[in-house]
């Protein structure tokens, strides 16, 4: 018996192949744009993996934590005014201005001489980043419908599954075998050549100029927030504390006024609300997972990667099918699970010993993951959908500048709070951190922790989440011992 009109309705809608959405001159730039990611991935893990060395060998653990912290920042600054620079550029000059300063910044930290010059290239590299991740989420909101946006965020959560699971290990290697100068540059042919591609078809995308305000303003609060929090991570009472509440209040305060302006648009900031959340929820926690487990636990890097790797393959594999239209509601099932890793994890820092502490860590990541594969793609896909809403390219920045201040500000909190938590014995030894290295980890606010990890996404290589695990183990080998 056929199905009813809008069962059948509703199985159109849910039921998007893969052949669909790379079909045509679309799918080669989707492919294009997803290439990219792959070599933004492998860039930060790069990075995440060889920084430790590089301020060794510079002599510039001062400026460590400045430096996990300095590209999310700059990436929340350019973000501010990115939706007005897509109103006025062309698609094809964003892209090319983006890759530029994504080349300028690559070189200026494969070929420095201090870390001063590995700290500026982490800054063009953010500015850069922040222009090509609020460019690529506009572009998936301009070429897909509603049918077919939730598969394609899907896509870039199963993206990051390979490059997190070999990317630490290749880098090690690379940085062994020719040094870290390699380790660093040779992810950014990746990146070039995917964006080579994407110019060929960026005609696709569809544009029109217009006189769209910046805001500026909180922007810049909400970076200044971030660096303050950062700052008051790292010091000492009584003023640490402060700056640290400080901070928190301010990127809070800058982000939500960032929203409302950029957007006036009620409907749609009621949906902005819960993707902000859900991404600070879940990207805060990645951001937080190996150092829970390598200083809060003592544990050793095995159940580090455990925890990270389980998080990430949960997101990925449940986000591949999404299900926009299942019941209930996938949204508030999502939200409800990560919720649920978070309290599970919580749980096992304060409550649990022995073996049961790590099992529920990586048990707690992987459900997180799970709800981040059910509510992510559908939540990400639904602010294009609002009536009368701004153009894709403006939610597109908004989005992202969402997501990255949201996550940093996770971030931030866990680390303030785990900062000034009591620790268990032996933590920091046993993950084979000198003292030394573990306060400079926790000198920066978005990944000062762990190392920088990005939305998770790009949109085109530019940040996403990395995975921090190895970082301990060059510290362990590299980081000067504390006197």
């Amino acid at each position: 018996m056929p199905p009813s009109e809008p069962l059948a309705s509703v199985l159109r809608v849910t039921t998007v192949s893969l052949r669909e959405v790379f079909h045509g001159r679309r799918g080669f730039f989707l492919a294009a744009m997803l290439a990219a990611e792959f070599g933004g991935a492998m860039q930060g893990l790069a990075y995440a993996t060889v920084l430790p060395v590089v301020a060794r060998e510079l002599d510039g653990f001062g400026l460590f934590g400045a430096t996990l912290a300095s590209g999310p920042i700059a990436s929340v600054l350019m973000l501010s005014v990115t939706s007005a620079v897509l109103a006025r550029v062309r698609p094809v000059q964003v892209l090319a201005i983006a890759t530029v300063g994504y080349v300028v910044g690559a070189l200026m930290t494969a070929l420095a001489s201090a870390m001063i010059w590995v700290l500026a290239g982490t800054v063009v590299r953010g500015v850069a980043g922040g222009l090509i991740a609020g460019f690529g989420v506009g572009v998936i909101g301009a070429l897909f419908d509603e049918r077919e946006r939730p598969r394609v965020f899907g896509l870039y959560a199963m993206i990051w599954l390979v490059p997190s699971l070999v990317g630490p290990l290749l880098n090690a290697g690379i940085t062994e075998w020719v040094g870290w100068r390699w380790a660093l540059a040779w992810p950014a042919v990746l990146v070039v050549s995917a964006r080579i591609a994407m110019g060929r078809y960026v005609d696709l995308v569809p544009w029109d100029r217009s006189r769209e305000l910046a805001h500026p303003g909180p922007g810049l609060l909400t970076a200044l927030g971030l660096a303050a929090g950062a700052a008051g991570s790292a010091a000492p009472a009584p003023w640490g504390p402060v700056l640290l509440g400080g901070g928190i209040l301010a990127s809070a305060v800058g982000t939500v006024v960032f929203l409302e302006r950029t957007l006036a648009h009620r409907p749609l900031l009621r949906l902005f609300a819960p993707f902000t959340l859900v991404c600070a929820a879940f990207f805060g926690l990645y951001e937080v997972l190996s150092v829970i487990m390598l200083e809060g636990l003592g544990r050793t890097l095995v159940w580090s990667s455990a925890a990270v790797t389980g998080s990430l393959f949960a997101w990925a594999l449940v986000g591949l099918k999404p299900r926009p239209h299942a019941r209930p509601d996938v949204v508030v099932v999502g939200s409800v699970l990560i919720l649920a890793g978070l309290a599970v994890i919580t749980s096992a820092v304060l409550a649990l010993e022995g073996t049961a502490a790590p099992v529920s860590v990586v048990a707690g990541g992987t459900i997180a993951g799970v709800g981040m594969g059910l509510a992510y793609p559908v939540l990400s896909s639904s602010l294009f959908d609002v009536p009368d809403s701004p153009r894709a390219s403006t939610i597109g920045a908004a989005s992202a500048f969402a997501e990255t201040a949201g996550m940093a500000w996770a971030a931030l909190v866990a680390g303030g709070i785990f900062r000034r938590a009591p620790r268990r014995r032996g933590g920091a030894a046993r993950a084979g951190c000198s003292a030394r290295a573990a306060r400079a980890r926790r000198g920066g606010g978005r990944g000062a922790l762990c190392a920088p990890q990005g939305p998770r996404f790009s949109r085109s290589g530019s940040r996403g989440p990395r995975r921090p695990g190895l970082r301990a183990r060059r510290g362990r080998r590299d980081a000067p011992r504390a006197p």
